[in-house]
């Protein structure tokens, strides 16, 4: 009948490990093995054993660190580990400027007031290029788009007099505060021949930010998407009479 040894799996450095083997077989080997001074054949294959169960233990306990996003050290595991949660790593560091935008507009007569006619506001469409008048060769790139109309908490639209005749207001001001990145936009072309599952294509450009949009031969337009699966893709739409009559009335941007 086998007897059951009493094994402890608490120990992980050397010294515990040794001294875990010794009293093993201090306890079920007291008449085969009693020669436990550090020259011995048997302590030099003990002490072995508790070297490689102390390099075990290692990496070991390195590797389940590794695991945990605010303790992992290795790069390539935080990358992992923030695409797992989600988390798109900026890679690239980009220059960063805040630019006001100005537009001068008449001024309209609302009850007993002038007021700024908005039926004259300007929409700058997204990823305008800002080029500086000192150099020309310097541009920015304005991500957001600027719509003078729309005045919210977010984004809002700082209205002072422009031009008065006596007492009456003749035109407004408008103001809009942007941030700039400095980068440029640039296009490649691929080929695909045959269909291949998961096809890849590597871009050779340096000091990427990140792809702003992908269309094939057709005009089809490609989305980025957090899984495969995903087969719906929500865009922003202008809230104006064209795309909804019956609540136009509400001004900005409708999911």
């Amino acid at each position: 009948m086998a007897t059951i040894k009493d094994i402890k799996y608490l120990n992980k450095d050397f010294t515990e490990l040794r001294s875990s083997l010794v009293n093993y077989a201090k306890t079920y080997f007291p008449t085969t093995y009693n020669d436990f001074t550090p020259a011995s054949p048997g302590m030099m294959f003990m002490e072995m054993a508790a070297y490689v169960g102390d390099v075990l233990s290692f990496y070991l306990d390195n590797q389940f660190q590794e695991t945990y996003l605010q303790y992992a050290r290795q790069t390539n595991n935080l990358y992992e580990l923030a695409y797992m949660f989600g988390y798109k790593p900026n890679v690239t560091g980009v220059a960063l400027v805040d630019i006001s935008f100005y537009q001068q507009v008449p001024a309209i007569l609302s009850g007993s007031s002038y007021v700024p006619d908005f039926n004259y506001t300007l929409y700058i469409e997204p990823n305008a290029r800002v080029t500086s008048n000192l150099n020309s060769n310097i541009s920015f790139l304005v991500e957001d788009p600027i719509d003078f109309s729309v005045s919210s908490s977010g984004d809002p639209t700082e209205v002072t007099i422009y031009q008065i005749a006596g007492s009456t207001p003749q035109s407004f001001l408008l103001k809009k505060n942007r941030k700039a990145i400095s980068s440029n936009i640039n296009q490649k072309q691929y080929t695909f021949d045959e269909p291949v599952q998961f096809a890849t294509v590597d871009l050779s450009d340096e000091n990427i930010i990140g792809i702003l949009d992908c269309f094939d031969s057709d005009s089809n337009q490609w989305y980025e998407v957090d899984y495969l699966a995903q087969d719906t893709i929500y865009k922003s739409i202008k809230n104006t009479n064209t795309n909804d009559p019956y609540l136009s009335q509400y001004q900005g941007d409708t999911p």
